[in-house]
């Protein structure tokens, strides 16, 4: 299970004053660059790559659709998506598949694709559903992230999680039942099949996320003999 963390800049001048150092044990960084306003994204692209040059990172545009900070239409959302990936190849783009389904079409030259669900109010009774129509369309990442209202929510999306990655081993899923309820699915990826695990090194991106520094304890003492 790899540790992703975010960087959530809200203009140049706080993209240009990372301290990329201070993710030197991180294994991905994602750029939300939903904390931008539309038409910043580009300016402030070139300092994002340029800082973590070398290393693994994933373009997300979160929308407010699924609990981002910005509105965009389809296709200002796929526009700005292949035009930072064109000129910077992200090794992975998130896309928010349900909420943006209609221009999924024009995704799929992308062989880097995260195919995303977000949900902030809770874990739908049809979560299976989305497993299920998301793996099928083979992407590089499955990301599933629910709210839980109860033990039982967090307890399913993961053994969900494993069920669908022992049946589909070639396929990588990142998921992840939020909130301070759901932080146990955050540190359980190696035991149920989930990729990465999200933490946070100053502020964090939802709710429920741990720590980078406590998640690289708990990670030391899960893989310790």
């Amino acid at each position: 299970m790899k540790i992703v963390v975010p960087v959530m800049p809200h203009n140049l001048d706080e993209a240009q004053a990372i301290d990329s150092s201070k993710f030197d044990d991180v294994d991905i960084i994602e750029w939300r660059a939903d904390f931008l306003n539309k038409d910043d994204i580009m300016t402030v692209a070139p300092a994002i790559f340029e800082k973590f040059s070398g290393r693994e990172i994933i373009l997300t545009i979160r929308t407010d659709k699924e609990g981002g900070n910005i509105h965009l239409t389809d296709q200002e959302y796929v526009g700005l998506l292949k035009e930072v990936n064109a000129i910077y190849h992200p090794d992975y783009i998130d896309f928010e598949y349900f909420s943006h389904v209609e221009a999924f079409q024009e995704m799929l030259e992308f062989s880097n694709l995260v195919l995303s669900y977000h949900n902030f109010s809770e874990t739908p009774e049809n979560i299976m559903e989305a497993f299920s129509e998301l793996t099928a369309l083979a992407p590089r990442v499955v990301k599933i992230a629910v709210m839980p209202k109860s033990e039982q929510d967090v307890l399913d999306l993961m053994n969900y999680t494993r069920g669908f990655k022992t049946l589909n081993p070639e396929q990588a899923y990142a998921t992840m039942s939020m909130g301070k309820l759901g932080r146990i699915s955050r540190m359980a990826g190696d035991l149920t099949g989930s990729c990465w695990s999200f933490s946070s090194l100053e502020n964090s991106s939802a709710p429920g996320q741990i720590a980078l520094s406590d998640m690289k304890r708990i990670k030391e003492i899960l893989d310790a003999d």
